[in-house]
């Protein structure tokens, strides 16, 4: 397990910049699906093919980070936001941009905004910063990726866990009648871009999010939410989706069947790919599944090893069941 997570988030796939990501996963899953494509907005989608209800399983591709904007006559490079960044949880941490380049990502006051971040990629003058970087390269947080007996620690666990559950469960594919999409979608940071036009393309009957979800256990946190080593979450709703009341019953039922811990994941902020997919096109029933993370959108999100093998064998029990088309 933590071989191939360290291998996925040591790739750069900030945002709009997801093709090494994709390609990396793509070389690991070819094998196991009958068809493997990737389409206009860069969307990895592998297909297991069926006879009855199309069910796409999603997690994304991309993760927060920085995009060049303005280099000063000193050589210090300004840079916006790619997704979800709160400058004080990178404060003083290395970055790396698109093209190898490495710096340090650097906050003027303890209340710093963007606009007081600046990346120093140890150029002297605007000359020499630009002849190793250009304006709009991506630049990603680095820091190491670590186990102990029960938990994982990185950057990007959201959303490569997500990829990695994803992979597994096509791997361990159980005998199924449904059509099965695995999609590792593009541009979730920034607006669910990929999902929209996957979903619109695909067109499922069931759709599920993979993803993280934020765990409510640690100390100063309120006492209600997901918590580490609790099982995998089953999504009720997030700031993007309601989930349909069919497609969570039948993830809590696959999971009684088979014994497998799971928790309930209700968040009021932030959303996932099921936001988009819902009300495109015809529509779709939703559900999500997630692991909970500690220190989200940091260099030290914290998983449970328990609880994402519970993810994957929690979608190879779902995706076993009758699809019923009901709310």
């Amino acid at each position: 397990m933590i071989d191939e997570i360290r291998k996925l988030v040591s790739v750069n796939g900030v945002s709009g910049n997801e093709k090494n990501v994709c390609e990396y996963i793509k070389s690991q899953i070819i094998p196991y699906a009958d068809k493997v494509y990737t389409d206009v907005l860069g969307n990895l989608v592998a297909v297991k093919r069926g006879g009855k209800k199309r069910i796409m399983l999603m997690a994304h591709t991309d993760e927060i980070g920085l995009v060049s904007t303005f280099i000063d006559e000193k050589g210090f490079v300004r840079a916006a936001a790619v997704g979800g960044v709160s400058p004080q949880n990178f404060r003083n941490c290395h970055v790396t941009f698109e093209n190898g380049v490495r710096g340090v990502f650097v906050c003027e006051k303890n209340d710093s905004k963007m606009q007081d971040c600046y990346i120093d990629i140890g150029a002297s003058s605007f000359d020499e910063a630009v002849s190793k970087i250009d304006i709009g390269m991506t630049a990603r947080f680095d820091a190491d990726t670590f186990e102990s007996d029960s938990v994982i620690v990185s950057k990007a666990l959201d959303d490569r866990l997500g990829c990695y559950i994803l992979m597994e469960t096509l791997k361990k594919m159980p005998v199924t009648d449904n059509e099965v999409y695995f999609v590792f979608t593009s541009q979730e940071e920034v607006g669910l871009r990929g999902a929209k036009v996957s979903g619109f393309d695909i067109n499922p009957d069931v759709a599920i999010a993979v993803d993280v979800t934020v765990a409510a256990d640690t100390p100063g946190c309120d006492s209600y939410g997901c918590r580490l080593h609790g099982g995998a979450a089953i999504k009720i709703r997030d700031a993007s989706a309601i989930c349909s009341a069919s497609v969570v019953e039948a993830l809590e039922s696959a999971a009684r069947e088979h014994d497998i811990p799971f928790q309930r994941d209700v968040l009021t902020a932030g959303g996932t790919d099921i936001g988009a997919v819902q009300t495109g096109g015809r529509g779709a029933l939703v559900g999500g599944v997630s692991v909970a993370v500690r220190n989200v959108h940091t260099v030290s999100e914290t998983a449970s090893k328990s609880d994402i093998r519970a993810a994957v064998g929690l979608l190879c029990a779902y995706i076993e069941k009758e699809v019923e088309n009901k709310a």
